[in-house]
């Protein structure tokens, strides 16, 4: 069952985006990088294989790499602060979405849970979840960065490899966002 977002979310997610793109000096067109982002907003962050550094076993660090763990990216909270570690084996659209995703989760403050419950299971908040990620994709390709470059080149290809993130984020902004209707109906317009 598809999650559906807060009423107005959507329009306070392009909000966000174009004013922290603002304040990094970044149009809608351009290409966000997520380090500049997080460390803009005060958010250090380090691969896995930094965390052996403060004792992580090599074992266990190798098992989160492995290509079967799906481990992508998680954020850690002591009190005010917070600390990412992501996956760096992953391809880097999916880095960057990774961590799209997991300041998302810093921006709009979301509450903070053991990633663990009772029993081993993983404590998952869909509607959290689902937030983090329409504000990570509209952090990565804002509606109307979308909008313009499909009105001058139109490759998802291209467009994916411009913003720095995977065909399959790329396509998925310009149709859920209505870019591709728009840009549709436009060309039916001028035939």
């Amino acid at each position: 069952m598809a999650v559906t977002l807060r009423r107005g979310f959507k329009t306070e997610a392009e909000r966000i985006s174009i004013g922290l793109r603002q304040e990094l000096g970044l149009s809608p067109f351009e290409r966000l990088d997520c380090t500049q982002l997080c460390k803009h907003l005060g958010v250090p962050i380090l691969t896995i294989d930094e965390l052996r550094h403060d004792g992580a076993a090599l074992k266990y660090i190798a098992i989160l790499k492995a290509p079967s763990s799906g481990f992508s990216a998680l954020t850690v909270s002591a009190g005010t602060r917070r600390l990412i570690v992501f996956n760096p084996r992953h391809p880097p659209g999916r880095r960057t979405n990774s961590l799209a995703h997991e300041i998302s989760h810093i921006i709009l403050e979301h509450p903070f849970t053991p990633a663990l419950g009772i029993g081993g299971c993983r404590n998952w908040h869909e509607d959290l979840e689902a937030e983090a990620d329409w504000l990570a994709g509209t952090l990565l390709v804002p509606r109307e960065g979308a909008l313009e470059w499909m009105r001058i080149d139109g490759s998802i290809e291209d467009g994916a490899e411009h913003f720095g993130v995977s065909q399959a984020l790329f396509r998925w902004r310009v149709n859920q966002t209505g870019v591709a209707r728009q840009i549709e109906a436009s060309s039916r317009y001028y035939r």
